[in-house]
């Protein structure tokens, strides 16, 4: 296999920005307004790295309560963006590790989150225009951990799967990169750091190591 790599394809949260916590936070606040006492570990099963449809879902079977998906939907996104314009910063490293990518590789993201939620992170860290193409749960059936998200990114960058590398810090998203056929470089995060990694081409400490390793494969 030629591992000359022309692509990268980065995972949202987590990897670009260090979301998590916000998200939990507006998904335990929306939550209340349906008389549920969302826990850490709730969130962490059915929550992180599978998208705001996959918890509410699961939230919503677990309590039998009939939860209103799209109202949901609206609260948490007012929560989350309230949050987030308050604590808005990238995971350290990243926005440097994007600027060495520029101009050297096709960058691209592949996320589990809606349109708008996705959009709004990326406009208000100014780097939407850093990728050629941004994909999101909007765009497929089935969200990670299907590898339906890495799938449509590569048909729609018209590359071969063995000239990408993806960045994830979940399972998850290392299980959906895999099952896709594509190297997935995990580089956890708080959120994500005790989950089984076994799936990833390798597993990093930080954003910093990304750009050295990326080079050893090209």
């Amino acid at each position: 296999m030629n591992s000359k790599i022309s692509t990268i394809i980065f995972d949202l949260d987590g990897v670009i920005v260090d979301s998590e916590p916000m998200h939990f936070e507006a998904a335990k606040e929306t939550m209340n307004e349906f008389g549920i006492k969302l826990t850490l570990e709730e969130y962490m099963e059915f929550g992180v790295a599978k998208g705001a449809r996959n918890l509410f879902e699961k939230l919503s079977e677990k309590y039998k309560i009939d939860i209103d998906i799209n109202r949901a939907f609206e609260i948490k996104k007012n929560k989350f963006q309230e949050i987030f314009e308050k604590n808005a910063f990238p995971r350290k490293g990243i926005l440097e590790l994007l600027e060495s990518f520029e101009g050297k590789y096709t960058l691209a993201i592949a996320s589990s989150g809606t349109r708008e939620s996705v959009m709004f992170v990326l406009d208000k860290l100014n780097i939407a225009n850093k990728f050629s193409l941004i994909v999101v749960a909007e765009d497929v059936s089935r969200v990670k951990p299907f590898p339906d998200i890495y799938n449509k990114t590569v048909q729609m960058l018209g590359v071969d799967k063995d000239y990408c590398v993806a960045i994830e810090d979940s399972a998850t998203g290392v299980t959906a990169a895999k099952e896709a056929g594509i190297r997935c470089l995990a580089v956890p995060c708080e959120f994500t750091k005790n989950q089984n990694f076994s799936d990833a081409y390798v597993v990093l400490e930080n954003i910093e190591q990304i750009a050295d390793f990326v080079e050893k494969l090209t």
